[in-house]
């Protein structure tokens, strides 16, 4: 586990509000890059050389996200060609396509760390007094999804097992369409043996009790404060105009490098804290 993911979990969840929040709700393209190079980075730290594969499947969405725009969108001054449909390719509506796209895949590495070190306990202890009601349902949806992936290969791997293989792609379609029938109704039969052992078990009938495993102390209080002060001051200057990019008639790019550095401290900060707990580790030993 990293460092990052021992601190207290209001700490983890209020990062990823606001890396989240700043990643999917602007377009500034700087600031998408910087996202996306820090997410990666972050992704790696905690993966490893095991997350090559999913980093590929994101390159892939990468890939075929930002061919959409263009093919779609023909707004843009500057002309590159035209396609075989006679519609224009213009050079705005490529940058944008490759912006969206490169905002999605960092919107997925972000999420991917996310599961990596936000736990259902973690969000049970945040939202569990608060929102109790709203913390079940999270951490249920957070352990069924897993459970469904795994179900769902497991049904298609039987299959295999039994000589079920389709050789043409409308008996892959057919099966495609068998596996998920078979998956929802195991999906749906494990929903309500679920009520029905938390009806057993007195889930409702009385005010239900929490208990909370984690105590927040000085470093996270020094962690709040950092995170949300250069969230702060982010939001400050993207308000005033700092840093921001037009993409149409013409690309227009306002660059502002204290805007830059905020940001790429704020989505840095989990990597700074492992770097520096592996430097107070190695000193130790």
């Amino acid at each position: 586990m990293d460092g990052f993911s021992r601190y207290h979990p209001m700490v983890n969840i209020i990062f990823y509000i606001t890396v989240l929040g700043l990643t999917m709700f602007q377009m500034q393209m700087g600031m998408i890059v910087i996202s996306f190079i820090c997410g990666a980075i972050y992704y790696f730290n905690l993966k490893g050389m095991s997350g090559i594969k999913y980093f590929g499947v994101i390159m892939a969405v990468f890939v075929v996200s930002s061919l959409i725009n263009p093919v779609f969108s023909h707004r843009g001054a500057t002309l590159i060609f035209y396609m075989f449909t006679g519609n224009p390719v213009t050079l705005e509506s490529v940058i944008y396509g490759i912006c969206a796209a490169l905002l999605i895949s960092s919107a997925f590495l972000w999420f991917a760390t996310f599961n990596q070190v936000i736990s259902e306990d973690k969000i049970m202890a945040v939202l569990g007094k608060v929102m109790p009601h709203v913390a079940l349902l999270i951490t249920m949806v957070a352990r069924f999804v897993p459970k469904y992936i795994r179900q769902q290969k497991n049904v298609r791997q039987a299959g295999n097992d039994l000589g079920e293989k389709p050789d043409t792609f409308i008996k892959k379609i057919k099966k495609s369409g068998e596996v998920f029938s078979i998956t929802m109704t195991w999906a749906l039969e494990t929903s309500v043996e679920t009520a029905d052992s938390m009806r057993a078990r007195g889930y409702g009938a009385t005010k239900r009790s929490n208990y909370n495993n984690y105590r927040i102390s000085g470093r996270d209080f020094v962690a709040i404060i950092w995170i949300m002060s250069l969230f702060l001051m982010i939001c400050f200057a993207l308000f005033l105009g700092k840093a921001n990019t037009y993409y149409y008639p013409y690309i227009r790019i306002k660059n502002s490098i204290p805007v830059y550095l905020m940001y790429g401290l704020l989505c840095l900060t989990p990597v700074v804290i492992n770097v520096k707990e592996a430097a107070v580790w190695h000193r130790l030993k």
